[in-house]
């Protein structure tokens, strides 16, 4: 019951994780053309921000619930 419980909650957290990184990288190229970045690499971001994020979790309740 435990690991489905930590498997939804990691789940929330790479989602939650990937569209913060979404919205904080869009804002930030849109805000600064300068850099010569289009703000659509945003998504590319998130998408990898997501599942690292995901496993990053698993691996840290994996880990607690050892102790």
């Amino acid at each position: 019951m435990a690991t489905k419980r930590y498997l939804v909650l990691s789940l929330l957290l790479g989602l939650a994780g990937g569209l913060a990184a979404y919205a904080l990288a869009w804002g930030f190229l849109t805000s600064h053309p300068e850099l010569g970045v289009d703000a659509g690499r945003s998504r590319a971001m998130a998408l990898w921000v997501a599942p690292v994020v995901f496993l990053g979790s698993l691996i840290y309740f994996a880990t607690r619930r050892q102790r």
